[in-house]
């Protein structure tokens, strides 16, 4: 099993309390972004960028598309030659 450790230095000046809530959490996302790392939107730790998972997921509809206009075509060829014959 392989494990994954990521660390960060933060300097005196980066440690200001005043910071926006959840700023730790960006720079995390950003660490891990860097590192091919994603998060998706269950919070699960994933390696494709969201944009190419969601190209995927359309591209993956898109075929099923195909292949169910694939078996019509095949039906009504089935059909006419049943005819000719």
């Amino acid at each position: 099993m392989t494990h994954l450790l990521l660390t960060a230095t933060v300097t005196p000046s980066e440690q200001n309390s005043s910071r926006e809530p959840g700023w730790e959490t960006a720079m995390a996302k950003d660490i891990l972004g860097e590192a091919g790392l994603h998060f998706d939107e269950l919070n699960k730790l994933r390696v494709l960028d969201p944009e190419v998972t969601q190209q995927t997921i359309e591209l993956k509809e898109e075929c099923k598309d195909f292949v169910d206009k694939i078996g019509q075509f095949q039906k009504i060829v089935g059909g006419l030659i049943e005819l000719v014959d």
